[in-house]
Order: C-alpha cells, then sequence, then structure tokens
C-alpha cells in the first residue's frame, strides 16, 4: 500500500477515486488537500466570515458530487460482494458465539493458504497477533443494523475513558463528541499530557483550511496536535545525516558532534561500530586514529580511510552498497519495475545473493493494469529472481511461501507504502490514519524473523504524506529493534529511475510520469529512511495497535462526507466501511 509518489491529487481526481486496499506500490491518492510543505503545527484560526459561491452554483456542485458518490458507492458494493461480503450478517447461533476460543485455535483473518496459527513457531506468532486484535474488535464493536436484536449486535460498551483525558474532553467542552472521544481513547498518554500542558484548545467550527475547502473537524484538529506532540522529539523528516540520526539515538552534545563531523572515514567507522555509551566519542576517536589499515581494502567500508568520514558513509546508503551475498527482499512493488531495477543494479556490482520481489496484487490484476508485466517477471526470473504475488509484508510469518526464509534477508525495501483509500475521508482523517500506523509497525514486526542481523531495511515516502507519515516509519521501525540511520533525499538514490505506477486501477489508464500536475507532494520531499536491523537480545515490546472507531462512532459523529448522508445512506455506507476494514485484516485486495 503507498503513498502518493509525487503529490495529491487535483479536486476532481480526488473525487473520482475508488476504494482500494492495497499493501504496496504507489498511493492511490487521496491526500489532505490542506496539507502541503509548511505543515508543523495547526493553522491560526481568524474570526473571518466564511467564503461562499453563488448559491444556485454551490447547490449545483454538490448534487452532482452527490449523484457521483452514489455511483460510485454501488460499484464498490458489488465489489464487496463479490468477495463474499454481503451486507446481512449471518445468522449466528447465540450460544455458540459464547464459546471460549484461545488464541492458539482461533483462526487468523487472512487468505485460504495461509498457515494456521498453531503451525507458526512460537516465537514468530506475535507478528501476527496485530490482526487477531483488529479482528476482534471489529467482531465486537459492528454487528447487523437490527436494532431490535442486541444479541446479534453483539458490541462492545466504550470502554471508561482516563481521567486525563475525561478532563482534556471537560475542558474542550467535547465530550459529547464521539470522534473526538475515539481520538483521545486511542491515543498514546505522554502524547496526551504534552497537549493538555500546552494549553492548546482546538476551533469547535472547524479549523479554517489554506485552500478554502471544508474546515478540519475538532477530531481532525486534535489528531493531528497529537500527532505533531509525538514529532516534536523525533528527528526531522527531511534529509537527515548518519551524524545526525547518531546525535539523536544517543543524545550527543553538540561538542561531540563536531568532533564527528571532522573525522575521518577510517575515524567515524569505527565510532558508528563501537560507541555504546559507555565511552566518551573524543576517547574513541583517538583509539580510532591508531588504527591500522590494511594496503588491499578487503571491503568498501575500508576503502578512503583518510577522505571526509561522513562523506564517504553518506555515499553508502545513496550508491546502494548492500551485502553482496544476502538476499534481498523488495514487498509492494506494484509494477515490479523497482524490483528489476534493483536486479539490474546487483548484477552490475556482481551480487550474487537472490532477490524476491513480491506484489500484494494477483497476477490477474497486475495483467489488467500493466500490459508489460509477463515481461517484466520475465526479465527478472532471467536474472535468478523469484517473483511471489499476493503477498501481505505484514504476514509473513503466516506465508507458506516465506516458510524456509527466516533470517535470510540482508536488504528489504519498501517504496511509498499505503493502506488504501477509504472514499469519503482524507488519508490523514483519525477514522481512516490507524490502518497506517498499524501497518508500518506491523511491517516492522513482521521482518524480524526475516532479516539478518545487520540487515537495512530503506523505506520510500513523500515528507509530508499525511497517510503513512514519516513518524509512523520512524516509530515502527525503533519499536522493533530497526535502528535509523540516515534519511536520504529519493532523487540522490541510484535506485530513485523506476518506472513509477499508482497501484490501483488508474494505471490501465496512466501512469504518474503522463505529465498530470499535482498540488502539495513533490517529487524534492521523497525521502528514503534507512534502518538497519540491531537485535539487543531483550524482549520487545508488543506491537503499536491502533483501533479502529467503532460502529456507532460511525454512526453518530460528524465526519467525512457521512455527515451529508441520510440515515439510512449512512447505515449502509458504515455496513461497507466495516467490510473494507474487515478485507483490510485480511490482507485481501479490493480495487
Amino acid at each position: 500500500m503507498e503513498d502518493d509518489p509525487w503529490a495529491a491529487l487535483d479536486e476532481a481526481e480526488s473525487e473520482e477515486e475508488v476504494e482500494v486496499e492495497l499493501n504496496g506500490d504507489e498511493d492511490p491518492g487521496l491526500e489532505d488537500p490542506g496539507i502541503g510543505e509548511d505543515e508543523g503545527e495547526l493553522e491560526e484560526i481568524e474570526e473571518q466570515p466564511e467564503a461562499f459561491l453563488d448559491e444556485e452554483e454551490q447547490l449545483e456542485e454538490e448534487l452532482q458530487l452527490e449523484e457521483e458518490f452514489q455511483d460510485e458507492l454501488q460499484e464498490e458494493f458489488e465489489e464487496l460482494q463479490e468477495l463474499g461480503c454481503d451486507t446481512e450478517e449471518p445468522q449466528k447461533d447465540p450460544e455458540a458465539e459464547e464459546e471460549v476460543v484461545t488464541a492458539e485455535d482461533e483462526v487468523v483473518p487472512g487468505r485460504e493458504t495461509d498457515i494456521k496459527l498453531s503451525d507458526v513457531p512460537e516465537d514468530m506468532r506475535e507478528a501476527v497477533q496485530g490482526s487477531l486484535s483488529l479482528k476482534r474488535v471489529l467482531n465486537q464493536t459492528y454487528g447487523s443494523f437490527d436494532e431490535g436484536n442486541n444479541k446479534r449486535r453483539r458490541l462492545e460498551e466504550e470502554p471508561p475513558m482516563e481521567p486525563e483525558r475525561q478532563e482534556l474532553l471537560d475542558r474542550w467542552m467535547l465530550s459529547e463528541d464521539p470522534a473526538v472521544r475515539y481520538v483521545l481513547q486511542n491515543a498514546n498518554l505522554e502524547d496526551v499530557q504534552v497537549v493538555a500542558k500546552s494549553g492548546w484548545k482546538p476551533n469547535i467550527r472547524g479549523q479554517v483550511m489554506k485552500n478554502g475547502k471544508d474546515p478540519k473537524s475538532p477530531a481532525e484538529q486534535v489528531n493531528d496536535k497529537l500527532i505533531f506532540a509525538r514529532e516534536d522529539i523525533l528527528c526531522s523528516r527531511d534529509k537527515v545525516d548518519v551524524i545526525e540520526a547518531w546525535k539523536v539515538r544517543w543524545k550527543l552534545d553538540e561538542d561531540e558532534v563536531k568532533c564527528l563531523v571532522e573525522a575521518s572515514h577510517k575515524e567515524l567507522r569505527y565510532v558508528l561500530r563501537e560507541y555504546t555509551g559507555a565511552r566518551p566519542v573524543a576517547e574513541l576517536l583517538e583509539e580510532a586514529s591508531g588504527q591500522m589499515v590494511p594496503e588491499e581494502p578487503e571491503n568498501a567500508e575500508e576503502a578512503a580511510p583518510d577522505h571526509p568520514g561522513l562523506l564517504c558513509v553518506s555515499r553508502f546508503n545513496r550508491l546502494e552498497l548492500i551485502d553482496s551475498v544476502a538476499d534481498a527482499l523488495v514487498v509492494g512493488d506494484a509494477n515490479l519495475t523497482f524490483s528489476a531495477l534493483l536486479a539490474d543494479h546487483r548484477e552490475g556490482l556482481g551480487h550474487v545473493g537472490r532477490l524476491v520481489a513480491t506484489t500484494f496484487e494477483t497476477i490477474e490484476t497486475l495483467r489488467e493494469r500493466y500490459p508489460e508485466i509477463d515481461q517484466t517477471i520475465k526479465t527478472l526470473e532471467d536474472k535468478m529472481s523469484e517473483v511471489l504475488h499476493n503477498v501481505d509484508a505484514t504476514r509473513l510469518a503466516v506465508d507458506p511461501r516465506f516458510k524456509g526464509m527466516e533470517n535470510k534477508f540482508g536488504a528489504v525495501y519498501y517504496n511509498f507504502p499505503h493502506a488504501g483509500v477509504v472514499q469519503g475521508f482524507f488519508d490523514g482523517h483519525p477514522f481512516v490514519r490507524w490502518r497506517h500506523e498499524n501497518l508500518m509497525h506491523l511491517f516492522f514486526r513482521a521482518l524480524r524473523n526475516f532479516v539478518k542481523k545487520g540487515s537495512v531495511v530503506k523505506v520510500a515516502s513523500n515528507a509530508f504524506a499525511t497517510g503513512v507519515r514519516y513518524s509512523d516509519i520512524i516509530l515502527g521501525a525503533q519499536n522493533s529493534e530497526f535502528v535509523h540511520v540516515e534519511t536520504v533525499p529519493f532523487l540522490e538514490w541510484q535506485l530513485k529511475n523506476y518506472g513509477r505506477s499508482y497501484g490501483d486501477r488508474r494505471d490501465k489508464q496512466r501512469r504518474p510520469e503522463d505529465g498530470e500536475i499535482y498540488r502539495s507532494q513533490k517529487a524534492h520531499s521523497d525521502m528514503v529512511y534507512c534502518f538497519r536491523y540491531e537485535p539487543s537480545g531483550d524482549v520487545v515490546q508488543k506491537a503499536v495497535i491502533r483501533l479502529p472507531p467503532s460502529r456507532d462512532q460511525l454512526l453518530t459523529a460528524q465526519e467525512g462526507r457521512l455527515r451529508r448522508m441520510s440515515s439510512t445512506d449512512r447505515e449502509r455506507r458504515v455496513q461497507e466501511i466495516h467490510h473494507l476494514f474487515y478485507t483490510y485484516v485480511q490482507g485481501v485486495h479490493v480495487g
């Protein structure tokens, strides 16, 4: 699933978007038009009258949009039905529902070919627990529309709000806003505490957007503020060199940073390899200066020992000088052109490691979108690469094709991850953004069992993406012991020149390079976030899982396009969203 490689689509194209669930290549393209390159804090609200279109013109536009939306809903509804997602819940035996099912016996939501959880090695099960948790929540908080049968609805009551969260709701006078309650209930308590201390409060009438479009709701404003509180303590979303990343990781002072900037290649390598925080940087640099370097370097890291260290080390991630004998994995490569470029690159450097290229879509879907796909696959296979389709990067442990690949990969690539568009909501809306954040946390957790110690993982994304945010990538990696080592501008990367795609049905008609104009995301804002796997041997905390909004929250909140729907249409749409959420948990492609 991917974020738009260039920019958010213009308004007309955003209205035409179809609902998709992806796990790879490019962004389905529904970014918040209010987010641009200056994003970083909420826009100040001024007391000014809102500008409106002429009344007749506005009414005509709304009617046209509503007709288009209803057509899209019907198309999406039929597509979900084809997947077996009926709008009516099957009859259940009430007594059967009360049976206790152990986690080991519980069926992991997914594809028919997935390995049973009981057959997955115990040390790998935690990587797929996120899907189980989400499945339980969806089963508990969504039910049929038969309001007279409470047993069939199986809805859980909203859990009690912690005092600090409730106090903030009371202060803002938003205790009855279901969307704001959902945002605060789902947020990290540390972020809630930061926002509470700041004295900030949302504009209840809605945040005025720079482009004059619909204002952000209080829930969206609160969600943004919580995210910014989290990102304030992280590194920059833009270019971050090796020393800056090291400084953030080890909390170095400016004198230590200055010493590292002035170090030679040999000295900087030594510090990066030996530093643990127990000894000062200056002591290690002095020790490194006395180290002997062989006249004939055995590897690239020993080359140019007396050249500027920062310059030399930075070249490695840009030139893609990776382990020549380890296998490499590419996930979510919709048209496989990135994998083809990587195969050429490795062949040119004399690498002997195998390349495993994967797509989230089935081969049938790919053939509909990319007439050239069979030739691309043949080119990859001629270079001894393995191509796998219908692969969910968050569920490798239950994919039988990855059995035997444990601890094999020395490099992993995931370009422009995105969890898919939910029609009627922008990517950054809290009702749908939980999927994007979960995607990164579950992806990195799944990798732990399949990569070697010291392996590199690179995730390309736009610095200003509002679906999968840069902080989701950084924190998802960090929580699974993948250390952030550098952020490289995409345009400086050796592997930038592949055939970008949207990763959805738009690719049948056009590709991003066809001269289209984008508004808020530009190529110069695309970054490659680079990580190295450094397992500590300690027990790792569980992967962060953000929960979806409940059925009742979607029905009662005045959010997105739902707020303009009749009660009947809203109920139908909420049930469709439930099915879409469930296909996301299953790793099933829609769109």
